[in-house]
């Protein structure tokens, strides 16, 4: 294949003879010989095809933002010795080069071999691809080249990143009958001491107190708080109108973190958990247990984009129909609207328990701006107005709020279990 100098010195050779054609000088025509030179040799220095086998082999393919993966490419030349090697590993705009480079200029003798190594950083979320692989060796004048570009790519899952929050307690306020790890205000197998009452032949051994026993003289049996499973939903706002600030940070992204890190939580905790996610459809996860289950809203959560205009009034409607009426419902919303508190007093009117975590757009937009001199007059105002609106919904569910630097667990410090109902 030419390169545009090809053109370029042809284009300079025609029009030296027309010169001296039209002129009649025959300077112009002897200036053109360098210029057929440079192209007589072009031409007998091109290089051969390209007869090369590439191996990529990357050290996992299933990562979380901002972890490294470490990606090797194996070169092997099966042709002629190849002087001028230039290689490309394409990546996508959310990766970040951390060691080595994927795009360098190298040299491979006939039957030889080149690797090249480098790690790079996910910073998003999402299905991204490696690749792909483009291949171009040159002559020593730059006029002609050979291109290859194999379709080598290498896909990485990239789950959202995590928060650690697994000491705390955000536990459902009803339960069910399966045993689990949530305090039910009832008697039963658990680790919460409840009280003593006196022993009662066929009780265990182990649950005898000593102590009392021996004070006064009769056996004494423990009793504790039955543990028991519950239910949570969480319900996302990813609405086009939810998100706010720049890509990887935004309020929607937040959000995702928040989801995720709350689901593995309350999971581990042997409760069932369920997700729903606002944005140009409805779509959800039913509630379920374990670690399946995590992957299954992890993998909910990796497509997650920020769009369409649907009222949250459509998820009130979503959830009194389709989810039990006893499960605690985890409202993941930047509340950039009053109509967030109209649509928790109808879920509160429901019987739902609520509590709200809300990434701040306004933390966001600051971090954004922070070097506008008009940034913290603004942000007062809009402080106050959002203040307002947090106190209003506080009258009907909890509400946290994250500016997304700070953890979540420290947003989350407040939190306390809801008051058990008998």
């Amino acid at each position: 294949m030419r390169t545009p100098a090809v053109t370029v010195l042809a284009v300079a050779a025609a029009a030296f003879l027309l010169v001296s054609l039209i002129s009649r000088n025959p300077l112009f025509a002897l200036l053109t010989l360098p210029l057929f030179v440079l192209l007589t040799l072009g031409v007998l220095l091109r290089p051969a095809p390209l007869r090369l086998r590439v191996e990529r082999v990357i050290s996992r393919d299933r990562i979380a933002v901002d972890q490294e993966v470490s990606v090797a490419l194996t070169i092997r030349n099966l042709g002629a010795s190849v002087d001028f090697l230039e290689v490309e590993d394409r990546l996508p705009r959310e990766a970040e080069v951390l060691e080595g480079t994927p795009h360098l200029v190298t040299r491979v003798g006939s039957g030889g071999s080149v690797t090249v190594r480098y790690r790079v950083a996910l910073r998003a979320k999402g299905e991204l691809a490696l690749g792909p692989l483009v291949l171009r060796s040159r002559e020593p004048l730059g006029l002609h080249f050979e291109e290859e570009a194999l379709p080598l790519t290498a896909t990485l899952v990239v789950a959202p990143k995590m928060e650690d929050v697994r000491r705390l307690r955000v536990a459902p306020r009803r339960t069910r009958t399966l045993l689990g790890q949530t305090r039910s205000r009832h008697l039963g197998p658990g680790s919460e001491f409840w009280g003593v009452r006196e022993y009662e032949p066929g009780d265990e051994l182990r649950a005898i107190n000593w102590k009392a026993s021996a004070r006064f003289g009769r056996l004494f049996t423990n009793e504790f708080e039955g543990e028991r499973s519950a239910d949570a939903v969480i319900v996302l706002d990813a609405r086009a109108e939810a998100d706010v600030g720049p890509a990887g940070a935004s309020t929607v992204e937040l959000g995702v973190r928040a989801a995720v890190s709350l689901s593995a939580t309350i999971l581990h905790a042997q409760n069932r958990v369920g997700l729903i996610v606002q944005r140009d459809v409805i779509d959800w996860v039913y509630p379920g247990y374990g670690k399946r289950q995590l992957y299954r809203i992890v993998d909910h959560l990796l497509h997650v984009r920020s769009g369409g205009e649907w009222p949250l009034e459509h998820v009130v409607w979503v959830v009194s129909r389709f989810f039990p009426r006893q499960c605690q419902l985890i409202l993941v919303t930047p509340l950039v609207d009053r109509r967030a508190l109209d649509n928790v007093i109808t879920l509160a009117a429901h019987g739902f328990d609520l509590l709200v975590v809300a990434p701040s757009p306004l933390e966001v937009e600051r971090a954004m701006y922070r070097e506008d001199p008009y940034v913290d007059a603004s942000y007062r105002v809009l402080r106050l107005e959002r203040d307002n609106l947090v106190a209003d919904l506080r009258r009907y569910a909890t509400v946290v709020e994250w500016d997304g630097v700070t953890p979540l667990a420290a947003a989350l410090g407040g939190v306390r279990p809801y008051p058990i109902r008998r």
